[in-house]
């Protein structure tokens, strides 16, 4: 018996193994991708994650997530990628974007994992989708970025899904999740066909600040570089709204053909607001075929020439940091080299020389710069030069200058876990230090600040120099010329700041999460306009003690009061009638003490502004629309070009009041089923009103310039020259003012300026000149405050105006009968010039052990 036992083990042991092995290969064996496969065995659907824009190489990807990176509170473009493996099919993609805390948000498999139950989520966004069977398309979408007010975190979850046409056809994309950006930290985006050459600018000290090999701290990034692929259509949005979230595009060699028509006419506008286009060397040049660009180049194309050793020996003296021991030997290198070339042609009248030797020039577009270099920016003579980062820094950038510290940080500073960390906090490692008794041995950090800056945190300001005055701007009070608006500084304190105070203007708001440029409900303008549509409505839900008083009231009126009137009279029998009338003039007392419109079932009250940039025929419209209803009813917003962005402003209780009447469905953001983009579902409850905040970049047919002589162009002031409106607009109540480099500002009455018309410019003291008090829709106050004249920059000149009627390019669905509408017009006359390019005070060498 234990024998055959014996046996049957045996027997036992010997075919486990194959039982377990056929079966254990079949259950956790991967597929083959690369095998064909048939019908039955493939998915119906296949995605790929989508990529946020500006999209780097794969092979030169700079952002700390695969899907690329985002900053809270911008509108972005991204690209997904499906593919319909069995059949042809036809239906709408929808996406939604949220915050993400860990970075452990996507499981290996794909899927999502558990997330905060309270997340701040961007609304759905559809696009129609047409995809052939087995073909992989791609489509581009569009999303603001959320955020969670007054907190950083770590990514934004981006997922969605395919529904078609019939019920069966649905499909989960695959989700991607977007590194966040933090506020200072803006794109850097290089158009090249050799990336290669440009890793010394990936390790840059101006991309993220330097720091000791001792110190654990990992300093924040001022630029993330991007290096866009070349095959195919280019990984750039369409739109300038899309852009605010880089600050530089450095042009190399890649042919300006490349670009697509909406491509090119974002980046002209992104450019005219404050963007930085860098055309690098004559390859950048020869590139840029594009009329539009040419034409804005400070230089005239004309071909390539030797590199003068003079000319680049000055150059390098320019720009180069004190006690640089690099600059002998670089300008030694250059004596006799004829090998190298240069961007030849004539410098335009309005370029500007930065440093010496002729090799690097700027000139002003709008409110941005488009610096060229005559030589390239990464010729190996540049590579041993030490001041390299600090030129970049101060000459191409236009920072502020460094300087480098080397500071000793005791090793029982390292805070704890329990105590909070702040951007200042340098850490340490335990073993850095030995402690013997209370001594303690400090271990080396390198410190890098901007010099004459309090602070190492660097704001958006510096890294930036994009400006949407309805997102950022501060809208100041007006004051008398006799009362100071801050307690004055010392003269030795103003000296001091003198040199840095370009970078020291705090006539903008950064936010705290999203930086400069993001989308905003909260800023000046858009809170001044929430405001004004509130006094225009002026819609009040009664409280429920008003409709008791006012049903009490009405019955001893109607019943009581009236019986005794007409009982003293002796016709009690005109009682009846008179209760027609009573009721009647009962409802519209009722009505007008809750304040209801009852006179039109909708209407619509629109407060805008309208900014143009300097010689621009293209402007940045910013809309707060009032909707209100005395029925409830669903609203659209169509734009006729896409160019537009839109979001409904929630307010407080509206959401469960909007929630009873129409259910819990959000509005959503549509792309690709007309010109523009629309939005959906706007629910507006009945008697009630909801507030919609819409942006557009609009053509005006021509640019609202100056129009000077020679003879004013010695006094550098306004005075005396002419405002030509080429615009097809008519300004009407039109002020220019003007703040000369020392402060003081002057003003002028224009009045009516209609399209085609040119006025004469005759400047006057500031208080001699007063806006009407009567302007319709608080047009009085707004414009006050942009022609406050501590409210501009030193330098600067700006025309305000005011057009009587909403701007078209915007159709709302049902139509509203009442419209009431009012635009601002800041058209921008002049900017200050660059601040001056110093060079660092020291080299990073300098403060290393």
């Amino acid at each position: 018996m234990v024998a055959s036992l014996g046996r049957a083990w045996w027997w036992f042991l010997l075919c486990l193994p194959l039982v377990v092995g056929c079966d254990g290969c079949r259950l956790t064996s991967e597929p083959d991708e690369a095998a064909p496969q048939s019908e039955t065995q493939q998915p119906p659907f296949t995605s790929r994650a989508a990529d946020a824009y500006p999209a780097s190489r794969p092979d030169m990807q700079t952002s700390e997530s695969p899907n690329g990176s985002v900053k809270p509170g911008h509108w972005t473009s991204a690209r997904l990628s499906i593919r319909s493996n069995l059949d042809d099919r036809r239906g709408v993609v929808q996406t939604r974007s949220e915050v993400g805390e860990s970075p452990n948000g996507l499981l290996d498999d794909g899927s999502l994992d558990a997330l905060e139950p309270e997340l701040t989520s961007s609304f759905f966004v559809r696009r129609p989708a047409v995809l052939p069977k087995g073909q992989m398309r791609r489509l581009e979408t569009r999303f603001l970025a959320p955020r969670r007010e007054g907190q950083m975190f770590e990514n934004v979850i981006m997922d969605g899904q395919f529904l078609g046409r019939d019920s069966t056809a649905r499909f989960d994309l695959r989700p991607a999740r977007f590194a966040v950006m933090l506020p200072q930290t803006y794109f850097l985006v290089i158009l090249t066909n050799r990336p290669e050459r440009f890793t010394r600018w990936q390790t840059s000290n101006w991309v993220r600040a330097v720091h000791g090999a001792d110190s654990f701290k990992r300093p924040p990034q001022n630029y993330r570089i991007v290096i866009p692929p070349t095959q195919g259509v280019l990984p750039l949005a369409e739109t300038a709204l899309d852009w605010t979230s880089t600050a530089v595009l450095l042009w190399d060699d890649l042919p300006a053909s490349s670009l697509t028509p909406g491509q090119r006419t974002a980046i002209l506008d992104w450019l005219n607001f404050g963007g930085l286009i860098v055309v690098n060397g004559p390859a950048g040049v020869d590139s840029l075929t594009d009329a539009d660009f040419q034409d804005l180049l400070p230089v005239i194309p004309g071909g390539a020439a030797e590199l003068l050793a003079g000319d680049a020996q000055d150059f390098i003296r320019s720009h180069s940091v004190v006690a640089d021991p690099s600059t002998a030997r670089v300008i030694e290198d250059l004596q006799g080299n004829s090998s190298f070339v240069a961007a030849a042609g004539q410098q335009r009248p309005d370029a500007l020389e930065i440093g010496d030797g002729g090799l690097l020039l700027e000139r002003r577009v709008g409110r941005g710069r488009l610096v060229q270099s005559r030589i390239d920016l990464m010729s190996p003579w540049l590579m041993p030069w030490k001041s390299y980062d600090s030129f970049v820094n101060s000459a191409i950038l236009a920072r502020p200058p460094r300087v480098f510290r080397r500071e000793q940080v005791a090793a029982d500073a390292t805070p704890s876990a329990a105590t909070p960390l702040s951007p200042e906090t340098p850490l340490v490692s335990p073993d850095d230090a030995t402690v013997l008794g209370s001594d303690i041995t400090p271990s080396p950090s390198v410190r890098q600040s901007f010099v004459g800056f309090h602070t190492d945190v660097t704001s958006p300001a510096i890294n930036t120099g994009l400006r949407l005055f309805s997102r950022d701007a501060k809208m100041r009070v007006p004051r008398n010329d006799d009362t100071a608006s801050e307690t004055p500084k010392s003269e030795s304190t103003a000296d001091a700041d003198a040199p840095f105070a370009a970078w020291k203007s705090d006539d903008v708001w950064p936010h705290p999460v999203s930086g400069l440029g993001a989308w905003t409900n909260e800023s000046d303008l858009l809170t001044w306009g929430q405001n004004q549509l509130r006094q225009e409505i002026g819609v009040t839900i009664p409280k429920s003690s008003l409709v008791f008083r006012s049903l009490l009231i009405y019955l001893v009126i109607l019943i009581p009061l009236n019986y005794t009137v007409f009982r003293l009279l002796g016709q009690l029998e005109w009682a009846w009638l008179a209760v027609v009338p009573l009721s009647i003039a009962g409802a519209f007392w009722v009505a007008h003490a809750a304040q209801l419109d009852v006179g039109f079932a909708r209407s619509r009250n629109e407060v805008a502004m309208l900014e143009l940039p300097v010689n621009y025929s293209r402007g940045h419209l910013t809309r707060v629309v009032g909707l209100y209803n005395s029925l409830a009813s669903r609203y659209r917003i169509d734009f006729n070009s896409p160019d537009a962005a839109i979001e409904v402003i929630r307010r407080r209780g509206q959401d469960e009041q909007d929630a009873s009447l129409f259910g819990t469905v959000d509005a959503d953001f549509e792309l690709g089923f007309e010109a523009g983009p629309s939005m959906n579902n706007i629910g507006v409850g009945s008697n009630s009103y909801g507030v919609v905040h819409a942006e557009q970049i609009i053509d005006v047919a021509g640019p609202v310039h100056l129009q000077t002589t020679a003879q004013d162009a010695p006094r550098r002031s306004i005075d005396g020259a002419s405002i030509v409106n080429d615009s097809s607009l008519e300004l009407l109540d039109a002020f220019v003012i003007e703040r000369d480099a020392a402060g003081e500002a002057r003003m002028a009455t224009l009045g009516t300026i209609g399209s085609g018309a040119r006025k004469s410019i005759r400047m006057q003291a500031v208080g001699r000149v007063v806006v009407p008090r009567d302007l319709p829709m608080g047009m009085t106050d707004a414009m006050n405050q942009l022609l406050a004249h501590d409210a501009i920059p030193p330098g600067s000149a700006r025309l305000v105006a005011r057009l009587d009627q909403a701007i078209g390019g915007m159709k709302i669905s049902p139509d509203c009968k009442q419209v009431r509408a009012q635009t601002l017009v800041l058209a921008h006359l002049a900017h200050p010039q660059r601040a001056p390019a110093m060079s660092d005070e020291n080299l990073v060498g300098d403060a290393l052990p």
